[in-house]
């Protein structure tokens, strides 16, 4: 398998664990980021969400890690979205004051490192 496959591979199951977690431990997920689920409703649109789109958007990068001439695509749809969690979280750090929690902090290096990792290999991958 080559390296950009392997790295969409590794981003896919990535989304696909959150996507997962979210999914069957809302409560326990929301907690992480002090969000409360007061309601069966907030518990389902928190799974949707979350859960939900994460899920859908790993098997999109299943599907272009299979498709070879897909790979490139997935990669830059990973890079993209990772970047948009990564500069959203980093304004909202900046622009709220107050103590923030480790946690969020934690996501913005995994969403950093991830973005760096989708376009790195999207420069490796076959055109």
């Amino acid at each position: 398998m080559d390296l950009a496959r392997a790295i969409l591979w590794f981003l896919a199951l990535g989304f696909a664990g959150f996507g997962t977690a979210y999914t069957c431990w809302p409560a326990a997920m929301a907690s992480l980021t002090d969000i409360a689920l007061p309601s069966a409703t907030a518990r389902v649109d928190f799974m949707a969400t979350y859960g939900g789109f994460q899920l859908g958007f790993a098997v999109f990068l299943g599907w272009c890690a299979v498709r070879g001439r897909l790979i490139r695509v997935g990669l830059l749809a990973a890079g993209w979205a990772l970047l948009g969690f990564a500069s959203v979280r980093s304004l909202g750090i900046l622009l709220n004051s107050g103590a923030i929690s480790p946690g969020l902090y934690g996501a913005l290096a995994l969403e950093v490192a991830g973005t760096a990792l989708a376009f790195w290999g999207s420069r490796r991958a076959p055109v």
